[in-house]
């Protein structure tokens, strides 16, 4: 016979159903926990499976598999060490005995706290591990390059004058050490927190009530992370002793006076501080457990840091170096000279030439060796781009960069001709309509591209005259595959989908518009193997979902041979397969054997190369250009080291990427091969370059503009010279922004600085006599700017002489007039300024070009072509004039570039005979 069951009370009753709740609120918070952590882990699975496709489909997966796992590794050390201590430290707080007593009443929030924290622990415990080691494994893995440059460290068989260790110890293994110092900080300092948060719900420490403030558990627990807190400061103060070699506190970068005799022994002083104090702290732990030690010896650690580690070298540099540098930092100024020039690649391969007036006074003579030592420019590549885009343009689906480039051919009937180029790119936001099969599956390329010789104009209407353009296009400059899936003018987003099976003959992709007579465009297929393959539905469901599409996977215009072509821009292709080079701002587009391929140079940089001059890299190699977007502007970070130890070129149809090692025989660079070592046979060979490629190939932009920054001041020899800085030069600024602002200002003109003038690609002979060669250039000044300091230029051309670097240097007593003394010249003359005055009324403006300086017979001969342009919407700069000057005769204006030589010649030789 069954009893019947108990009536439970009400007080029961209400227990039982918070049992239940609390049992259902834990079960729904795990569901909605593993709910989460499912999303994020597909979202990363898909993430991880997207990327690798994408790595496979350039033949660079190794290179996403090393990092991978470097960075999971990195994650799982760091980040379970993190986890653990946290999780130890947070039960070590909860399980402390001994608690401080409360007043359930004066205390109401600890006392709810502890009544019901046993329900609760568990998570608390997981948020003490979780949260750490998330944090501090997402610090460690994205340090993965820092890890694997230090796991293949390579030997640079040099030692800094300091501590006699190898250079390869400061670049590839130094920075590591630090960061592993820096990361177990921050699992200590989390473990920290931890302890004062849960310290103070659990009891053990409170600020009012009652006399006891803190119980001896928590002490002894603080003692120990404090004992190892104040260990890894020791661990930081003896790697903080190598920074020295990069110090910036003397006159110039690297360990001066001060560092020397004062920075590196107090590292070493507070070493030992620091292993004492840490040692006070394990004692405290193990046996007094007092709070009085441990205030005391953290306390005893940070008068020493304030006076030892601070206080020390400042007064040393006060009344010690900083009265005496001229003597006491000459040893260090002459190291700094020295190893500015290596790091920059100037050591040995800098020419200074003492620049004074030839005898030749002829103005038939000066104007003959002008036109036979220069190409001399009037097609300005960083104005012309509206002219290339009315002309050339041919539909507003189609675009040209807003900077031209110029490169360097061999023409039919002539030899090394500089020829502005450009490639004719997609305008995604300018097809005839936006639906998604129309910008991913029909307008999926550019075509083609427009060159014109950067040294003659059409005599009838002054435009260029175009070698390559049209359509059909006419080639002298011949493109055999002209089509351009990969370039410059596609977002992080673009992304098209190609490809048909084969003996398909369905072509869905525009190639190009129709020619004259015709009505029908032309379209294509995609036979290229760049892409990703997507034709199986597991492949379209995972990009769907990575790029947010659904059309990828239920649109049935896809295909068994669908590819899809993503991160299509050059320099960023590049950048991800390589992440440790630093890019070259100027990528450029060359003909190679009918193919257009992208060229993007590459650098090796680092800034803890010992002794080296730091530069800010942005600073150090803006321009006009860069200002305005037309190229892009390096990170304002510090560097003391910059080889262009790779080229990198992307094929603009299949999108191949292909890193070739650059200049390794004539200036070796370890770091690259550290990173060789990383990425085994990532980077080829320079003797596997095509011959008709390395013909393409130039000397980078931002290097150039770099060494000239570096050479303005690094020309001095003589380290009392240098800190005298008496014969320090400058970059000059672009004189011709503020020129135009004014000519064209309605108003009153922006009194905005103007930025460094840009270094120009100009055939030209590097002493003004004798034969043309393909060079990159650049006038210096004196520090003031006012007066012509020195020619700069490098020999750009691929070939026994590549990047060897001439200084035409000019007497300090009149040697010329800079580009902002030319300028006012141009503005002074009262006959330039009324024809410009005329050019510009109405509905026109006045652009003018670049002010380009070319060394002629020990003078330099300034050149500026002067545009006009119509303010409408499809207008373009139209050249009308050409100004020139020679040495201190007055500039010349003329119709054409030859009359204006001539005049601005006989005008030199006048004076100089007169």
């Amino acid at each position: 016979m069954r009893l019947p069951a108990r009536q439970l009370s009400e007080p029961e009753q209400r227990a039982k159903v918070v049992a239940l709740a609390r049992r259902w609120l834990i079960r729904l918070g795990i569901a909605a926990l593993v709910v989460i952590a499912a999303v994020v882990l597909f979202q990363v699975a898909v993430r991880i499976a997207t990327s690798y496709m994408w790595f496979d489909s350039v033949d660079a997966g190794s290179v996403y598999s090393k990092e991978i796992w470097a960075k999971v590794l990195l994650f799982v050390v760091f980040g379970g060490i993190a986890a653990a201590v946290g999780a130890a430290t947070m039960l070590a707080v909860a399980r402390a005995g001994n608690r401080l007593w409360i007043h359930p009443e004066n205390d109401v929030f600890r006392g709810a706290f502890r009544r019901y924290e046993p329900y609760f622990r568990w998570f608390l415990v997981l948020l003490a591990t979780v949260v750490p080691g998330v944090r501090v494994g997402e610090r460690a893995a994205a340090r993965w390059q820092t890890y694997l440059l230090w796991s293949h460290a390579q030997p640079w068989h040099a030692t800094d004058p300091v501590f006699h260790k190898d250079i390869s110890f400061y670049i590839e293994v130094y920075p590591f050490h630090v960061a592993v110092d820096s990361l177990l900080t921050v699992v200590v300092t989390y473990a920290l927190g931890i302890t004062l948060v849960a310290g103070y719900w659990y009891g053990g420490w409170r600020v009012r009530g009652g006399r006891q403030k803190v119980t001896r558990p928590f002490i002894v627990l603080l003692s120990v992370l404090f004992a190892g807190y104040v260990i890894l400061k020791a661990v930081g103060y003896w790697l903080a002793r190598y920074a020295a070699t990069t110090s910036g506190q003397g006159p110039v970068t690297g360990a001066g006076y001060t560092a020397v005799h004062a920075l590196v022994p107090s590292k070493d002083v507070m070493v030992v501080i620091a292993i004492l104090c840490a040692a006070v702290l394990v004692a405290n732990a193990l046996v007094l457990g007092r709070t009085r030690m441990l205030v005391g010896a953290l306390a005893a650690l940070l008068v020493a840091a304030v006076v030892v580690g601070i206080g020390w070298p400042k007064m040393v540099y006060r009344f010690r170096e900083a009265p005496s540098q001229a003597q006491v930092d000459l040893p260090e100024i002459a190291r700094n000279q020295q190893a500015t020039l290596t790091a920059f690649d100037l050591h040995n391969n800098v020419t200074t030439v003492p620049y004074k007036s030839s005898s030749t006074t002829k103005a038939a003579d000066l104007t003959k060796l002008a036109g036979s030592t220069a190409q001399i420019p009037v097609l300005d590549p960083n104005k012309l781009s509206p002219t290339f885009t009315v002309k050339q343009q041919l539909q507003p689906y189609y675009q040209f960069k807003s900077t031209l480039d110029v490169g360097n051919y061999d023409l039919p009937g002539t030899k090394a001709q500089d020829v502005v180029i450009a490639a004719r790119e997609l305008n995604l936001s300018s097809i005839p309509s936006g639906s998604w099969v129309n910008s991913h599956l029909v307008y999926t390329h550019g075509y083609g591209v427009v060159a014109a010789p950067s040294s003659r104009t059409d005599t009838n209407t002054e435009s260029p005259v175009f070698l390559d353009g049209g359509m059909p296009p006419s080639q002298e400059i011949r493109v055999t595959r002209p089509q351009i899936y990969f370039g410059q003018s596609f977002s992080p987003s673009a992304y098209s989908i190609v490809g048909e099976p084969a003996g398909s003959k369905q072509q869905l992709e525009f190639d190009h518009p129709a020619a004259k007579g015709s009505s029908r465009s032309a379209t294509t297929t995609y036979r290229g193997d760049g892409g990703i393959p997507i034709g199986s539905t597991l492949r379209r469901f995972l990009f769907a979902v990575q790029l947010k599409s659904p059309s990828i996977l239920f649109s049935s215009e896809l295909n068994s041979a669908s590819q899809l072509l993503e991160v299509r821009n050059p320099r960023a292709r590049v950048a991800k397969i390589a992440p440790w080079l630093t890019l070259d701002g100027d990528v450029y587009p060359a003909v190679v054997d009918g193919q257009i391929k992208w060229v993007v140079d590459g650098y090796t940089t680092t800034n803890k190369y010992p002794d080296s001059q730091l530069f800010n890299l942005r600073s150090a190699t803006g321009t006009t250009l860069t200002q305005d977007g037309s190229s892009v502007s390096q990170s304002s970070s510090g560097v003391n080291y910059m080889h262009n130890s790779v080229k990198a070129v992307v094929d603009a149809y299949t999108g191949k990427v292909t890193l070739y090692a650059w200049n390794q025989k004539a200036q070796a660079d370890p770091l690259l091969s550290a990173w060789e070592s990383v990425f085994p046979g990532l980077v080829k060979p320079q003797s596997s370059i095509p011959s008709a490629l390395l013909s393409q190939l130039r000397y980078p932009t931002d290097l150039f503009n770099m060494q000239r920054t570096v050479l303005a001041k690094y020309h001095v020899t003589g380290a009392a010279n240098f800190y005298s800085g008496n014969d320090f030069w400058t970059v000059p600024t672009d004189p011709t922004v503020a020129a135009t602002k004014t000519m064209n200002a309605t108003g009153s003109a922006s009194s905005a600085s103007s930025p460094n003038q840009a270094s120009a690609y100009i055939s030209l002979s590097a002493t003004g006599y004798g034969k043309a060669r393909y060079a990159l250039s650049s006038p210096l000044v004196t520090y003031n700017g006012r007066d012509l300091a020195a020619f700069m230029s490098v020999n750009a051309k691929p070939g026994p002489d590549y990047g060897k670097i001439t200084v035409l240097d000019f007497p300090s007593d009149g040697g010329g007039e800079s580009p902002s003394q030319v300028q006012n010249d141009i503005e002074s003359d009262t006959t330039i300024t009324e024809a410009l005055t005329l050019q510009r009324g109405g509905q026109s403006k006045v652009v003018l070009g670049s002010l380009e300086a070319i060394p002629v017979a020990g003078q330099l001969l300034y050149v500026e072509p002067v545009y006009t342009q119509s303010t409408g919407s499809q207008s373009f700069p139209i050249l009308r004039h050409v100004i020139a000057l020679y040495g201190n005769g007055a500039p010349s204006f003329e119709n054409n570039l030859g009359s204006a030589v001539r005049a601005a010649m006989d005008s030199a030789a006048t004076r100089a005979q007169g």
